[in-house]
């Protein structure tokens, strides 16, 4: 009677120790980080700047004026900066990236992701890392811009 008692207590040590280690090897803990990118839009023509974008609208005034926002969502531990995926007013890391239409004084142009000078695509800012999971990302108009406006319709 022993010799079966302690061949039953056994197989159960034996599923038990199975159990808990092929539970604790299979299980993955997932940890969400904080992401924060601030945008900063510098104005360096002698015109006023108003962007209509589908979630914000904004107007920066001319010689030297400044518009920043912040975004935070949460993600991986590292993140590059072309991986920016929370819910950005801009639409700079989706697929079917928007065009923005951008008026500068009395003209207009379509920043499309293809134009020369882009806001709907993250290489054409300027980008620095502030810390793990923190850049700011900066785009300063040029007379550049203003040259390729044509009148507004």
């Amino acid at each position: 009677m022993t010799i079966t008692q302690k061949t039953i207590w056994m197989r159960y040590l034996l599923l038990g120790v199975f159990s808990v280690s092929f539970f604790g090897f299979s299980c993955k803990k997932r940890v969400d980080y904080a992401q924060y990118a601030e945008f900063h839009y510098l104005n360096s023509t002698s015109k006023k700047i108003v962007m209509d974008y589908p979630k914000k609208k904004f107007a920066i005034e001319a010689n030297g004026g400044k518009y920043y926002f912040e975004v935070k969502g949460i993600g991986p531990k590292t993140i590059s900066p072309d991986s920016y995926n929370f819910s950005l007013p801009i639409n700079l890391t989706e697929e079917n990236r928007i065009p923005v239409t951008i008026k500068i004084g009395e003209k207009c142009f379509t920043s499309t992701e293809t134009s020369e000078h882009t806001l709907i695509n993250v290489n054409s800012y300027q980008i620095a890392k502030i810390d793990e999971g923190h850049y700011k990302f900066t785009y300063t108009f040029t007379e550049a811009d203003y040259n390729l406006a044509v009148n507004c319709p």
